[in-house]
């Protein structure tokens, strides 16, 4: 495997992707890749400070469970990250517009309901990997973009109003449009009693395995595990690697960089559509809202995570460690009796300083993306 990290000089030949370069910090080079986990064993030192029940199990249990749909948007957007293309913001109405559509179909059962949300998902993937791939396009303006479009059609479609799971009435289901007519006007559908229906949906984001372990921690799990598979034991996996150090060279050696470009984008869409899922299910309510902010969280826990904004770099191990890191943080502060707003304007400075660590990580190590 080579690092495409070519100067352009006629006649340098390509050198091995070593993730570092003669001159390059050392220290940079191993905060980078492995800072996330020095972070995490000092917040655990602090957090049993602030708490006696801070190292119980149930507690480590509620960290986790906090940030699984954080984790399981993370790791599909990390793939966008690993490509090169610096983030998905379209992740937040993915989610929303996943989990409106997730209700809608409710009326018609569980697989109907969850197949429907992730090829929402899918098709919204497939756009930005097609534009975004093919024609180039800056990823985070056009990502941005596709935000605000589905943002808009999701207000427009239900008046600045919300969708609950349990609405069981055909009137109710008329005033939407983001479904074809044809499926609001099926009576036989609609005099069902959707009550046991919205219920079964709702529980989603309450079932529990072996005494305790809820459902999206075990999903978020499998997710990562998938993710961190694909990424480090695939040839998509060392082709996306190739295609994240340059672009253009991934092309001239004869990979298919558009095609690689899209599937990073399918994979967070997805994985953004089944988090929509499942925040729908624990909110039993779809909104434009339900998926804000987990655009920025993702990039922060991808970062804190080792993986680098120029791409080519990182795995999901990482990227998971980023996730919990995040919610060690919030839980520790919540024990400290920090409020919400204020731990909003902490997680804010941390995506701050994250980037412009990454950033100048990059420049000691000569990879400067910006």
């Amino acid at each position: 495997m080579f690092n495409l990290d070519t100067t352009g000089e006629p006649g340098k030949e390509l050198q091995p992707n070593t993730g570092s370069v003669k001159g390059g910090s050392v220290f940079s080079s191993i905060a980078s890749r492995y800072g996330v986990f020095l972070i995490i064993a000092v917040l655990l030192v602090v957090g049993g400070f602030a708490s006696p029940k801070f190292f119980s199990a149930s507690n480590f249990l509620n960290i986790l469970t906090a940030v699984s749909i954080l984790g399981i948007a993370a790791a599909g957007m990390a793939f966008v990250i690993y490509c090169g293309k610096y983030g998905d913001l379209s992740v937040p109405m993915t989610m929303a517009i996943s989990g409106v559509i997730a209700v809608e179909l409710m009326r018609y059962g569980m697989v109907p309901a969850i197949a429907g949300a992730l090829c929402t998902g899918l098709i919204i993937g497939v756009l930005n990997g097609l534009v975004i791939g093919k024609l180039r396009v800056n990823a985070i303006i056009w990502t941005l973009g596709m935000n605000f479009i589905i943002e808009g059609l999701i207000r427009w479609s239900y008046g600045g109003g919300q969708i609950y799971p349990d609405m069981a009435t055909a009137d109710t289901y008329k005033t939407g449009f983001l479904l074809p007519l044809m499926f609001r006007l099926d009576k036989n559908v609609l005099d069902i009693d959707l009550v046991p229906r919205a219920d079964a949906f709702n529980s989603l984001a309450q079932t529990y395995f072996w005494g305790g372990v809820p459902l999206m921690l075990v999903v978020m799990i499998c997710v990562m595990a998938g993710c961190f598979f694909i990424l480090t034991k695939t040839s998509f996996g060392n082709k996306l690697k190739i295609v994240g150090s340059n672009y253009d060279v991934g092309n001239m050696s004869g990979i298919r960089a558009t095609s690689v470009v899209m599937r990073a984008f399918i994979i967070s869409s997805i994985c953004a559509a089944l988090a929509g899922i499942f925040i729908t299910s624990m909110n039993k309510v779809g909104a434009f809202y339900v998926g804000q902010g987990y655009d920025f969280q993702s990039v922060t826990a991808i970062i804190l995570g080792g993986m680098s904004l120029a791409g080519g770099r990182g795995n999901h191990l990482g990227v998971f460690g980023g996730v919990f890191t995040i919610g060690l943080i919030s839980n520790i502060l919540t024990l400290f009796g920090v409020g919400t707003f204020t731990q909003k304007i902490i997680m804010g400075g941390i995506f701050i300083v994250v980037v412009a660590f990454n950033a100048s990580s990059l420049r000691k190590l000569g990879r400067d993306d910006s």
